[in-house]
């Protein structure tokens, strides 16, 4: 247009800013990763989901929450997950994160250390050892084999592994010991993602759980495949009256044979096909009872006319009143759903305890409940007779700790790491020395130079110690 013409002009390719490549990319990702920065924020999160953890009970009953923190912070518990924090896919995920923390670290620095172990150090300058941090040098009035010789053994008598080269004008010598000091710290970096792993397989495949158990009674156990019978509970008390000691003898059943018995104990368990009974807790059952005792009145003169105790689900006969008496059910604290028209235990308190009793009079069948607290609640009509319990003897249960971890091999093989690899790189550490022997006019020139990756001082009196014996070599 206009006579003119407009010709497009192309950017020089020289000048144009080189796209984020792949090299880029896993530069930063690898240096994000292995931040320690990154480690001590994982770090801190898991201390406080920990504490959470360890606060607020794990696992527990619904009823148990309410209780102590309320129907809406139960409700906030259960979105946040912090009534089973550890099974969380948050808490899973800080895990996972701090495995590949440790993994990126171990990945960024192991390599160079296993390439400084395996590279040949023999074939090194003289430049090379005038720079090393600790370095010396002098002369000595001997032959140069001499001077070699004597050399390789004062570092062999001092724990050191030595390489030497024999060349016509010089003899290279490389010497170096404790080297599984720089392999135990990264050890001991591996071992918090073995740790992590052996938790979150334990996590993911094994299980934990709560049993209340009745004594006498036989329980099927069918991540296991096979039946557990409860012996026997009792408790053990000091002379003060304060408990001692709670137990419980179990036997394991596999078919209707037993194949275990043992007595645990808390912090004595029973473990059978990888499965643990901890001895966890003890308390008054809420749904049934040993003994009531309960009194009979006169309704209309209000006299005591009798006096049973009533054995669980054992009818009794009081002939001279014409009465048979049978406890059916009890609840700790009487609740009634009207929905469903049913009975239960609000919580696993005796706050209100009630028998249900069924009465026999004649032609009469009836079964009313009768409460502890209050006796003449309730009317029953057609009897004679009122009916009050007067008390009762609760029968104990035995808490039980269920326990599965498969993953907890890992984690004991993971902790040993982490010890052992603390200890080496705490009481080894990685030395090496460099020398050339050169022949001049009236012996030999030594050249020594070594360094070390922790304890500088003691290194210092070593070199020190070790150049003043070479000195001394001589024909």
């Amino acid at each position: 247009m206009n006579g003119q013409e407009h010709i497009a002009v192309e950017p020089d390719a020289s000048q144009q800013s080189p796209g984020l490549g792949w090299n880029e990319i896993k530069t930063e990702l690898v240096a994000f990763f292995a931040s320690i920065k990154l480690a001590m924020f994982l770090f801190i999160v898991l201390a406080m989901t920990a504490t959470i953890g360890t606060v607020i009970q794990q696992g527990e009953r619904p009823e148990t929450y309410i209780k102590e923190y309320g129907e809406e912070a139960y409700r906030w518990f259960l979105r946040l997950g912090f009534t089973d924090v550890y099974h969380t896919w948050w808490f899973t995920s800080l895990l996972g994160m701090l495995c590949v923390n440790s993994l990126t670290c171990f990945y960024k620095r192991f390599p160079g250390v296993w390439r400084s172990m395996k590279q040949d150090k023999v074939n090194v300058s003289l430049p090379f050892i005038k720079n090393l941090k600790q370095t010396t040098e002098f002369s000595i009035a001997a032959s140069k084999e001499t001077v070699a010789e004597g050399f390789v053994g004062l570092l062999a008598e001092k724990g050191y592994r030595v390489l030497a080269k024999n060349d016509p004008q010089e003899v290279t010598l490389y010497a170096t010991k404790g080297i599984m000091g720089r392999v135990g710290a990264h050890m001991a970096h591996l071992s918090a993602t073995v740790i992590v792993l052996g938790g979150l397989i334990g996590s993911y495949y094994g299980f934990q759980e709560f049993g209340v158990c009745l004594e006498g009674q036989t329980y099927h156990i069918p991540k296991g495949n096979f039946d557990l019978h409860v012996d026997k509970f009792w408790i053990d008390y000091h002379e003060n009256g304060s408990v001692k000691s709670y137990n419980s003898t179990l036997t394991v059943l596999e078919q209707g044979q037993k194949m275990a018995t043992k007595t645990i104990t808390v912090n004595d368990p029973l473990v059978y096909k990888g499965i643990w009974f901890y001895q966890s807790s003890y308390g008054d059952s809420w749904d049934r009872i040993d003994v009531a005792r309960v009194n009979v009145k006169e309704k209309d003169t209000d006299k005591l006319v009798g006096t049973v105790d009533l054995e669980w689900q054992k009818e009794a006969q009081l002939e001279k009143l014409g009465l048979k008496l049978l406890m059916t059910d009890f609840v700790a604290d009487f609740g009634f759903n009207s929905t469903d028209k049913k009975v239960y235990s609000k919580t696993a308190e005796h706050a209100n305890p009630a028998i249900r009793l069924a009465i026999t009079e004649g032609p009469m069948q009836t079964s009313p409940w009768i409460f502890y607290h209050y006796p003449e609640l309730f009317d029953i009509k057609g009897s004679k007779y009122a009916f009050e319990l007067v008390g009762y003897q609760p029968k104990k249960f035995t808490g039980l700790q269920i326990t599965k971890d498969p993953g907890v091999i890992i984690v004991w093989i993971g902790s040993t790491m982490i010890v052992v690899g603390i200890t080496l790189s705490s009481f080894i550490y990685h030395r090496r020395l460099w020398a050339k022997v050169i022949p001049n006019e009236n012996g030999v020139t030594v050249h020594l130079g070594g360094t070390t990756h922790k304890s500088q001082i003691d290194f210092n009196k070593e070199f020190r110690k070790l150049t003043e014996r070479i000195t001394k070599l001589s024909t």
